[in-house]
């Protein structure tokens, strides 16, 4: 399979730099999947599991937010979080997933409710990539 040049890059750092074969990630569209000679492409990532696949090998990873490129062959995924699925703390993801669902309970406006049904998704992505 065909390969082309892949960053995937977060506020923390560099999470991938090197050659892949297949990205899939979700956008705020649904999910997208980048193979080598995708026509130049931008769009805005969602919360999902994304797939990376490289070497052969394909991992999973909770994305969430951020914005994913392609120009020229170059694909570069920005994104506000990107953890792969074995740095990933499940008890830790389902523990703020019950926090924020008591926040989302408890939520009094609208900015309380949005932000507390932002972190279920995230908490909510990160355990789905875990135990997919």
């Amino acid at each position: 399979m065909k390969s082309f040049h892949l960053t995937i890059a977060t506020p923390d750092g560099v999470k991938f730099d090197g050659e892949a074969e297949a990205l899939t990630v979700r956008t705020t569209t649904g999910d997208v999947q980048i193979l080598a000679g995708h026509t130049d492409y931008l769009a805005a990532l969602g919360a999902g599991t994304a797939k990376v696949t490289a070497g052969g090998e394909t991992r999973r990873a909770a994305a969430n937010g951020g914005f994913l490129t392609v120009k020229a062959g170059e694909v570069s995924l920005v994104s506000t979080t990107f953890e792969y699925a074995d740095e990933i703390d499940l008890d830790r993801a389902k523990r703020a997933l019950e926090r924020a669902q008591t926040k989302l309970r408890e939520a009094k406006d609208g900015r309380e409710i949005d932000l507390a049904k932002a972190r279920i998704a995230r908490a909510m992505t990160r355990i789905n990539t875990v135990e997919m």
